[in-house]
């Protein structure tokens, strides 16, 4: 039973397995939504780029994330079903969640053997808060995810890894291997940004055994030189694919330089955020008073609050709400709400003294915590607060750290199953967002009506009418055209990788050429110079004449080919409203070459000029 007296009243004892199975109900709800969503929508430009990564790493010679090899293995796995890479990314994302949360409450309080039930419901409940990574809902696998992912792995490896040479700690060591690993093959900047809170995290901690750390340190150099030699074949192909990256975020102009990512972001909360935050701090805190005191009124406050929670949750999970919260840009930070409740609990209850019951090695990992949003955010070109609340699950754990004493005079975690209903609330909150706003895509998803396959493994997906009648007029004409799967083809839309992907293209170049920034021309262009003449010559172009982030069309003549005289219009169709973030609808041009030999001998000719 988990509650520290076996005499309690029965009124409490009943508000406590109330409790529990409510705040287990909420975990499956949210999860079995958000599940329910993932045949719904699809956006032409980030969510696309990552589909193209995933289906054909090997095509592109530069890349800065590597997160479409590492991927790879999972979509063929399961045969490029978009619908069942998004359920599998978000059962990932919200297992290492519920893992690290376990890990991490469990590691609080070692000595506490009852309530293991009340534990494992609460570590779920707060785990859901991972699931906040999908609020602009872009659910495939992707740099975000990987980085996100690797970033958990690592938090449960410092967990596990102790000074002692235990089979546990050797086991945590070797994790925190992978989990370094891992964020390099995510983001470069996220994993250096880690590496130096991992080495602060230690020697603050205590913690480092020199012949530990080299079980940890050779795993992850040890999975980075096997996969350069798998990806590249050679450490110095990989490291030239890597410095030529470096090169290109240069030439874009995206704000990815070193002096832009070394940077202090602000933020501002408006009103009804300020509000809503206050809302869960006081509802949360009330919660948990009614649990702590076991008196039969005050369990019954507590547990109407908690069906508060729970019902406010299910509310949205069942589709009975049907908006957004409409709290801002920095609306992720609505979970401050919950993390100040837990805060101020473990302040208030955790007698005599909360903080400095904690042992150095607490705090050190209390603190990293605390700064892992921003490692995870580190080297964007958004603002880093708004992006670290995506991982704001290390905030929410950071804050439950100073309930340590109060779990410790309990004996038990079920006081705490109000805190993880209110962060399952604020999940649904921040994930009604994704649905209703969903990135780049007109109407709420649960609008979308028209189911359409698309792409070589023909994914079914339920798009808006608008969405749906884009691709399928591209699908049309590429079929029309004599167009085979991967054929080739140059994107000077600057904003289509969905459209080349639905049809079964060849992204030449980059998975993405994205187009809209001051050196996106110069960026194509020294992507497609390390494109073999043979395939640019066979290439076919997709065209968009002043389209509001096209690609000049001088790109195709300084790689070879004389656009559009040497090419044939094959067909044309206009896209949707909303498609890549525009509300103009615009017309979009297909062209098959019609002299690839000429084009083969010109790009040959320039190639040689540029050697020479």
């Amino acid at each position: 039973m988990p509650l520290r007296e076996k005499n309690n009243s029965p009124v409490v004892v009943i508000a406590c397995y109330a409790t529990t199975a409510i705040t287990a109900m909420g975990t499956l709800a949210i999860l079995s939504w958000i599940l329910s969503y993932t045949f719904y929508g699809i956006d032409f430009t980030d969510e696309s780029y990552y589909l193209v990564w995933m289906s054909n790493p090997f095509s592109y010679e530069v890349s800065a994330s590597q997160f479409g090899f590492i991927y790879r293995p999972l979509y063929i796995l399961l045969r490029g079903d978009i619908a069942a890479l998004r359920q599998a990314n978000i059962v990932i994302t919200f297992g290492l969640g519920w893992a690290l949360a376990y890990t991490y409450l469990a590691s609080l309080a070692p000595e506490v053997h009852q309530g293991r039930v009340a534990l494992h419901v609460t570590a779920a409940g707060l785990g859901v808060s991972s699931l906040i990574l999908f609020n602009t809902w872009l659910a495939t696998p992707s740099y975000n995810s990987l980085a996100f992912q690797s970033l958990m792995v690592t938090a449960i490896g410092l967990l596990l890894a102790e000074k002692a040479n235990t089979h546990k700690s050797s086991a945590g060591w070797i994790i925190i291997g992978i989990g370094g690993w891992l964020a390099f093959m995510a983001k470069p900047s996220t994993a250096v940004a880690l590496a130096v809170g991992i080495l602060i995290c230690l020697l603050a901690a205590r913690k480092g055994s020199l012949r530990l750390i080299l079980l940890a340190a050779p795993t992850a150099v040890g999975l980075l030189l096997l996969s350069a030699l798998m990806i590249d074949g050679s450490i110095l192909g990989f490291a030239k694919r890597l410095r030529l990256a470096a090169d290109f975020s240069q030439y874009l102009g995206g704000g990815h330089t070193v002096h832009q990512i070394l940077r202090i972001d602000n933020f501002r909360v408006r009103a009804p955020g300020q509000i809503a935050i206050l809302v869960v701090l006081v509802a949360a805190l009330v919660a948990i008073w009614g649990a702590l005191t076991e008196k039969p009124r005050d369990a019954i406050i507590s547990l109407f609050v908690s069906v508060s929670f729970f019902t406010a949750t299910a509310l949205l999970t069942f589709g009975q709400v049907h908006r957004a919260a409409g709290l801002g840009e920095f609306e992720g930070l609505l979970i401050f709400g919950v993390i100040f409740a837990a805060t101020l609990t473990g302040l208030i209850f955790g007698r005599p003294k909360p903080l400095t019951s904690l042992s150095a090695a607490q705090w050190a990992l209390a603190i990293l915590f605390l700064a892992m949003p921003h490692i995870y955010a580190f080297g964007t070109n958004r603002n880093y607060w708004e992006n670290g609340a995506w991982a704001g699950i290390f905030w929410l754990l950071a804050g439950v750290t100073l309930l340590r004493p109060v779990v410790r005079e309990r004996g038990t975690w079920s006081f705490a199953l109000p805190l993880a209903l209110a962060t399952q609330m604020v999940t649904a909150i921040l994930l009604q967002t994704g649905l209703e706003q969903p990135q780049r895509q007109t109407q709420p998803l649960r609008l979308n009506e028209t189911t359409l396959k698309i792409g070589p493994q023909q994914s079914a997906l339920v798009l808006s009418t608008g969405y749906a009648a884009y691709i399928a007029d591209a699908m049309a004409t590429a079929q029309n055209s004599g167009f085979e799967h991967g054929t080739p083809v140059i994107d000077l839309t600057g904003q289509s990788p969905g459209i080349l992907y639905a049809i079964g293209a060849e992204n030449i170049g980059q998975a993405w050429t994205i187009g809209g920034y001051p050196g996106s021309l110069k960026l194509a262009k020294a992507a497609l110079d390390h494109v073999a003449c043979e395939t640019i010559a066979a290439a076919w172009v997709l065209f968009e004449p002043e389209g509001p982030r096209s690609i000049p069309a001088e790109l195709v003549p300084s790689v070879g080919g004389a656009f559009p005289e040497s090419y044939q219009r094959v067909g044309i169709w206009q896209t949707a409203e909303g498609a890549g973030g525009y509300v103009a609808r615009r017309t979009q041009e297909f062209y098959k070459p019609m002299a690839p030999s000429e084009t083969l001998s010109a790009c040959q000719a320039i190639r040689t000029r540029e050697m020479n």
